[in-house]
């Protein structure tokens, strides 16, 4: 984890590379004048300028355990050790296990998971 740090001219180099060289989404392009991030820990983030922000939405509200929690920065560096990522048409354990704790959790008549790539993806084919 890192700290806040001010340096304005990250900010700026940030700024500029993001308006060169990035499409937003849902977005006016000439009108948004995104937010640039150096980094966050627990509930609150960070620009390079040094400023702190406390994160009411989780970023993209996913993140709701946190910023950078160790647990989950431990578990990443695991199962990067094994495999980064395996392809739908694959089979593997860490997809099995994850889709056994969901079908345990959501009970009733749910008995398998569909995994999808993005939020759109699984609302088309909920």
């Amino acid at each position: 984890m890192s700290a806040p740090v001010n340096d304005p001219d990250k900010q700026a180099a940030v700024s500029a590379a993001d308006r060169k060289y990035v499409f937003h989404s849902w977005s006016a392009q000439g009108a948004i004048s995104p937010m640039p991030i150096a980094s966050g820990s627990g509930s609150r983030f960070w620009d390079h300028a040094g400023k702190v922000y406390l994160d009411f939405s989780s970023q993209l509200v996913f993140t709701n355990i946190g910023h950078q929690h160790p647990k989950v920065i431990k578990a990443i560096q695991a199962q990067a050790e094994i495999l980064t990522t395996v392809a739908p048409q694959h089979a593997n354990d860490a997809r099995n296990e994850a889709a056994q704790r969901i079908v345990e959790l959501a009970g009733g008549h749910f008995a398998k998971v569909f995994f999808t790539n993005a939020g759109a993806e699984a609302v088309e084919n909920a």
